[in-house]
This record gives C-alpha cells, structure tokens and sequence, in this order.
C-alpha cells in the first residue's frame, strides 16, 4: 500500500515540476540598439531578421514533401513559408511592445532612479523580406521585413556618460552610454551643407509612434549654438522659432506629428565644417557651409543618370559600382509612340486606336508589340538612352531629361565644364552636363529613318520581374517604335536645343549633326497629307491606329525657334509665329504636365517677334504666379518648409509618384529665376534642396548615396542583381504617398493573407497596430488615422510601385537640372566621391533601420 502511495505521490508532484519552454513558449527576441533623441527620450530599435530566417528555414523543410511540384507551386510555398515564419513571431513581438512596455526597465551604473513615463510604439516597412530559395541565394518574397521601434520617454534627465542597462519584455538587454556628443536624429539638416550666401534653417522635431510629437515647443525662444567642428569654438548663436503649428487633413492625421523648432543661421557664411547644439537635445551631425557642397549634390545627381544608361558598361575607371553592357542591339517595330493614345476615348476623336466600325478601343501596348513583331525586322545598334525606371525601357518622356539639362547650360554656362562629373566622355572637350543630354539623344539621332523620321519609345513585350537578373542578362527583345509625324516633330524640337547647347559650348562639329538630324526631322513633320491609317492585329482581331492629323503647336515653337537660333532661317521663326496662337492655347489647358523649362528659348532673347514676345508673356504669367504661390507654401504650409499644396487644397493629395519632390517642384523656381532675376526665387529652390537632403520629418536625404542618412533599399532591379550589396547611388526613390499603400496594410501593419486550402495554407488575419483584432480595412483605418502624411514612406518596394520605384524624368534628372542651376560656377569633382566604394552589408548604413 505504500509503495502505491509512493508512486502516486510521485506522479502529483510531477504535474507541479515546471517543465522546459517549448521553443514556441518562449517571448520572440531580437537584437535591439538604443539612440538619444534627447537627454530624457530614447527610441529603441528592434531587428527581428536572425529569428525570421530560423523560423523560415523551418517552415520551408515542413513544405517540402519531397515531391517535384509545378514551379507555381513552388513559388507559392516560398512565399508561404516566409509568412509562416513571420506570423510565428511577429505578432507576439508586437504585442510585447503595445501592451507590455512597462515591463521595460532602466537600470543607471550610477544608482539614480531611471523610470519610463511615456511610451510610444511604430513598425517601419524597411522593404520585402528575402529568404534563401533551394540554392541558397536570398530571393524576395511576398513578406515585409520591418523595423520596430519603441520610444521612451524619462522621468529624468541623463548625464553625459551615464550608463544605463534596458531590458526588454523579452529579456533582451542594451547596454547603452549616453554620450550629447553623439549626433541625434532630432536634427534635421542640410546633411551635404549649405550655400554660403543662402537661407540657412535646420529644424528639430521627432514623432514618437503611437505616443506623438517629442515635446519641444518648450524650448522655444532658448539658444543653440553653430559649433565649428574640429575647434569646438562657438561661431554663432541664434535663438530657436516655432515653425507653424502642424496641420491635420480632414481624416483628422496630423502631416508632420511633430512639434517643430526652426534654427535659423541665415547670418552666418564662413566656409567650414559646423555641427549644430541645443542643451538638453545635444547636436547634430556634422554639415558643411560651402560653395562645394551643390556641387557634390549635383555631381550625385547627374551620376544618377551615368548609372541608369542603357547599353555602356561602367568599369572601376568611373564607378565602384560596375555593370557589363546591357542591350547592344533592338530592332525596328511597328507599334505608336505616343502611350497616352494606348487608352479609349471618344469614338469620334481623330486619333489612336479604333475597330472598323470606327469605336475607340484601349489597347494594352505589350500585346501590340508581341502581336505585331515584323517579319524583317532591321536590326538597330542601341546602346543609348537610360532604363525608365526599375525596368529598362527607354520612353518619349526622357526628351524632358535633354531639355531640361540643355536649358539650365544654356542659362548658366558658367557652371558647367568638362570633366566635371567623371564620365567615359570627361576630357572630350564637351562640357559633361550636355555629354549626358547626348547620351539620350544620339542612339534617336543614330536610328533617324533616311525619310527623317524618329521613332522614341523603346520597348518589349512585358516587364522584367527580379528573376530576370540584371540589364545585362535580359533575354527580352526591345523594339523601337515607328515614327509619327509628332513624335519626330517632337526630336527635332530637342535634337535643336541640344545643338544651341553644343554650338555655345563650342562643340561645332558634334551642333552641326543636330542641326542637319533637327532640320530633316522637321520636313518629316512637315510633310504633306493625311497620316496614313495603320493596321494592327490585336487580340485575333483587326484594329486601325490614326495619328494625330495636327502636328503639336507648342512643338512646332519650340523647334521653330530653335533651327531659327541656329541657321537664322526665317521660315522657321515664321512656321513658330503662325503656331503661336494655337500654342497658347495648348498652354492654358496643358502647362501643368510641362516641364517649366520646357520653353526656355523664349528667354533667350535673340529673336525679333512680336508674336512671340506675346507668347513668352503669356506664359511668364501663370509660371510667375504658380511661383509667387509656391513661395507662400514653401514658408506658411508646414513646419518644415516645403512647397507643396496646402491640407486643405483639393491637390494636396497626389504625392504619389514623386509629384511632391521639393527639386522636381523647384524647376518653376529656377525659370521664375531665369525670367526675373528675383532672388527670392533663387533662395526658394536653395531650401527645396534643403528638404531634398535631410532637412525634412524623416531626416533622410531622399537620394541614395547622398549624405549620412540616405534610401538603402528601393524598387530597382539591377540593384538587386548586381552583387553589389549596396544599390548604386544617386537613385531617387517615390517615398511619401498621400494614403498608405495597401500592401503596407496587408504585410507591414497587419498580416493579411487570404486562405490557399489545396495549398496547405489557412491565411492570416491579424492586425498589428495599432492594436489586434481589427479587420483589414479596420487596420487600414486606424493606421491612417495615426501615422502622419509626411512620414508615410511605406517601403514595400515591388508591392507599392508608386512609392519605392523612382524613374529618371521624373525624380532624378530634375534634381540634376535644379542643381546645376544653382552651382554659383564650374568646379571639378573631389577625386573622394569617385572613390567611394559601395557598403558590404546594407543593414551597417545610417539609414537602415531609419527612424519613421
């Protein structure tokens, strides 16, 4: 009997015996570090990457049966696994910081009480989270990689080498030194530097998640110092400015959700090496005041473009970031270069596509091209041109690039020189600002039918995606379009600025092929009858393309003009003079989609025509008037200054697609400048540049490369594939949306995955902020109810297209354009920036893990 007692005592006690946690039982640890917004808050960041990779390579050895599957299939279990991996984790991990953060604790060397008053909780989209595929090279997947942050505010002040020990819900500590020395992310600053003759503003703000603005509207009207770098000495002192209260949108979301101090240095232009100090706050990163610093930006820039050319490979002697030659060869296609007549209008409009019975129809132009290949296509030599965007296409729009980089020479040839941007063609004798114009012209110039006419649009039958490897392995074959009497009207415009440009460089024998290319270009558009009717296959039917019958007015000024500056021909001043009327007419209703430089010849002056002076007033009109109204929104709409339309204009909400970008914007500046003289214009795009390079509410450039904290990871394909770890500088990414994409609310701020049964996949509905147990749109809700409009870069790369691609008509050649206007003179580079090599892990930059 007591034997049985025995045992049955043994068997209670062991229902008591705490047994060892389970993997799964155990809180999700990452590895976290700690940063100093100011002396009484601090932002802990949390990088969750070892763990997600564990739980993937778990997740993937449960799917794989063993068995051969369809490659479908095979991508939907990658896939799967990686949102297995991160639903076994992320949501607790989540809920540690939402609702456990006063497990947090704070434990000073010293022995003073250090307690947390104020927390506050945001997730970053830092990109698509990539996962080793059966050979083991990182592939990206349908998942978010993500930065959680968890701020803290203080019940004191720390001191200066104060150690103290953090230790998370989880268990995880950091160890961390508070040092005032160290650079804070509450300053925002020109990172590159400032102008010395310019308005110098540095601001200080930070948004503090789910907890708000860090408050700082305290200190306002207390000092900061302009410390010079290597002394320490104290050069200036000014006293820190509210900026205007941050406004809210009609939702209620605050634009900035910062409480934003300004620090205005406008006084002071000694060249040097500065940082900036507030007591309390502690400094800035370290920025330059010199006339130097646009340089460095512009050579950034320009080099952007260097980097996206198609069909050149990039070697050391140029760039440490090197590339084989892409694309040599394209042949001549069939289909129309004009993509906005790809779309269905009126059934009586006198151009695009039609069926027979005369009813407009859309027509989706990779099915044209690979519907309509030639039987005989003639091969093209086609190196020339820059890929579009993440992809490689070469579109109409990059004329704009030639344009806009052939006016701001022709308005300030002082700035530019030869060898200014270490180009294949530095030393030609061609200042290299217009070798790169030419390089998107003359592989136009060099396809130039023998009847004159120029197709513009370079294209294939699809995208490429990311397993297609970089330009220089793509299989796809491209196609240039047949030439409309537009769109060749439309070369000759800028094959004749270019030659203006040339022949003022004094490149006369290169300005005479573009001259000779621009005038049988012209007698193409020109030519007499009715565009012929084109026949297409499309979708096993017949459809008919009809060009345009009118030839573009505002094409025929500038052309006309420009071949009149050229060969002081009159007939072409008055084939522009009789276009001046219908032009401005085109202008009034179709300006807003022009480059503001677009009409530039018109301030050049060396014409003598009343019609045309009547033209170039009414245009000055509405560009000085769009000018006047951006310098009130550069100064009155937000704390940081930017201009961009106001929250309550019925615009304020198309940022998408790089449209707000403070140097695309501020190419009106610069013609309101050409045509004035103001300096008030001329200050407005210097602080365009400003916020274009930090001094804006992420305290990220918005350029890669560009500065200490810059976009490391983005939507562009040849970065993926290069082997290089680093992607190439100079890329100007989207960034910030009016709304949040979606794919941020599905894989970022939520896991919102829909079901697959025959795949062995239940799907997730999971919210993650602001709080769980929301729906999907519930979570879409709330996050756009919190998360401010200018800290809404949602990086999802691929999944979120209008924000992480970049395309260089659009973001990086204007900020070529603005720059160079704005250099003061000509300087050749630092032999450093050519130098520079690329990072070996992304994740050891500044702007990895950047604050939101």
């Amino acid at each position: 009997m007591k034997k049985h007692v025995s045992i049955w005592m043994i068997l209670i006690l062991c229902l008591f015996i705490p047994r060892p946690a389970e993997a799964d039982d155990l809180p999700p640890r990452g590895n976290w570090k700690c940063t100093a917004l100011d002396s009484r808050t601090l932002v802990l960041t949390g990088d969750y990457d070892e763990l997600q990779q564990s739980l993937f390579r778990q997740k993937s050895a449960a799917r794989d049966t063993g068995r051969k599957l369809p490659r479908w299939a095979e991508e939907f279990n990658f896939h799967a696994a990686g949102t297995e991996a991160i639903a076994a984790y992320r949501p607790a991990a989540v809920e540690l910081l939402l609702n456990k953060a006063d497990r947090i604790t704070l434990e000073s060397a010293q022995g003073k009480a250090l307690n947390v008053i104020r927390t506050g909780v945001w997730l970053t989209p830092e990109g698509l989270a990539r996962f080793p595929d059966k050979e083991g090279r990182k592939k990206i997947s349908k998942n978010a990689d993500l930065a959680h942050h968890c701020f803290l505010e203080l019940d004191r002040p720390l001191t200066g080498g104060e150690e103290i020990t953090v230790t998370m819900p989880a268990g995880e500590k950091i160890e961390f030194v508070y040092r005032p020395d160290t650079p804070s992310p509450t300053f925002k600053v020109n990172q590159i530097g400032y102008m010395p003759e310019a308005r110098k503003y540095a601001y200080l703000g930070a948004w503090l998640g789910t907890a708000g603005p860090l408050r700082l509207h305290p200190l306002a009207r207390r000092p900061f110092r302009l410390v010079e770098a290597e002394s320490g000495k104290t050069v200036f002192t000014g006293t820190l400015a509210k900026r205007p209260e941050d406004p809210a949108n009609a939702s209620g979301t605050p634009f900035s959700g910062e409480e934003v101090l300004e620090l205005d240095f406008t006084p002071f232009s000694a060249p040097g090496r500065y940082y900036l100090a507030v007591d309390g706050v502690g400094r800035s990163a370290d920025f330059r005041i010199g006339g130097d610093t646009m340089a460095e930006a512009f050579y950034l820039h320009a080099r952007g473009l260097f980097h996206q050319r198609c069909g050149i490979a990039r070697d050391e002697s140029c760039t440490n970031w090197t590339a084989r030659a892409c694309h040599p060869h394209c042949f001549r296609g069939t289909f129309p270069p004009d993509d906005s007549h790809y779309n269905k209008g009126a059934d009586n409009r006198p151009w695009g596509f039609h069926t027979a019975d005369g009813k407009s129809l859309t027509v989706n132009h990779f099915l044209l091209i690979e519907q309509n290949v030639p039987r005989q296509a003639e091969k093209l030599e086609a190196a020339g041109g820059w890929h579009d965007a993440a992809d490689w296409d070469r579109r109409p729009q990059h004329l704009t690039i030639v344009g806009d980089l052939t006016a701001v020479y022709l308005l300030k040839p002082e700035n530019f020189c030869d060898g200014q941007l270490d180009l294949p063609e530095s030393g030609n004798g061609i200042p290299d600002i217009l070798d790169e114009a030419l390089w998107g012209m003359e592989h136009l110039r060099k396809k130039q039918q023998p009847d004159g006419g120029v197709g513009t649009w370079v294209e294939t039958t699809r995208h490429p995606t990311p397993d297609d490897g970089c330009a220089a392995d793509d299989t796809l074959v491209y196609y240039l379009s047949c030439a409309t009497r537009n769109s060749t009207l439309e070369y000759a415009a800028y094959a004749a600025e270019l030659a203006l440009a040339l022949k003022r460089a004094g490149a006369e024998e290169k300005a005479a092929e573009y001259i000779a290319s621009a005038e049988k270009a012209w007698n193409f558009a020109f030519q007499e009858g009715r565009p012929p009717v084109r026949v297409y296959r499309y979708n096993r039917r017949t459809v008919f393309y009809r060009e345009d019958p009118e030839l573009a007015p505002e094409l025929i000024v500038k052309a006309g003009l420009d071949l009149y500056l050229l060969k002081k021909d009159k007939s072409y001043l008055y084939a522009a003079e009789d276009a001046a009327d219908r032009a401005e007419s085109v202008m009034k209703k179709s300006a807003w989609r022009w480059s503001p430089l677009f009409w530039i010849e018109l301030e050049l002056g060396s014409y003598d025509s009343a019609a045309l002076d009547k033209l170039r007033e009414a245009r000055r009109r509405p560009l000085l008037r769009d000018a006047e109204t951006m310098l009130r929104q550069q100064e009155e709409n937000y704390p940081y200054r930017i201009a961009w339309f106001g929250p309550k204009d019925a615009w304020v909400h198309t940022m998408s697609w790089g449209t707000y970008h403070p140097l695309r914007r501020a190419r009106t500046f610069v013609a309101a400048h050409a045509m004035t003289g103001d300096p008030e214009f001329l200050n407005a795009a210097l602080i365009a540049n400003d916020f274009h390079n930090g001094a804006n509410p992420s305290g990220s450039t918005m350029t890669s490369g560009l500065g200490r904290v810059y976009p490391v990871r983005f939507l562009d394909l040849n970065s993926y594939a290069d082997g290089i770890a680093e992607f190439v500088p100079g890329i100007t990414p989207f960034r910030n949306t009016y709304g949040i994409p979606r794919a941020a609310v599905k894989m970022a701020y939520g896991l919102f995955y829909p079901p697959r049964a025959h795949q062995n996949f239940s799907g997730y509905s999971i919210s993650l902020l602001p709080k769980s147990g929301l729906s999907e749109d519930e979570c879409s809700l709330e996050t756009g109810r919190i998360l401010p409009v200018w800290h809404r870069w949602c990086n999802m790369e691929g999944e979120s297209v209008e924000a992480s691609e970049f395309s260089v008509w659009e973001t990086i050649a204007p900020a070529a354009a603005v720059t160079g206007y704005l250099l003061g003179k000509a300087d050749k580079p630092d032999p450093e920036w050519k130098k520079r090599k690329p990072a070996e892990d992304i994740r050891t930059l500044p702007g990895w893990h950047a604050l939101p």
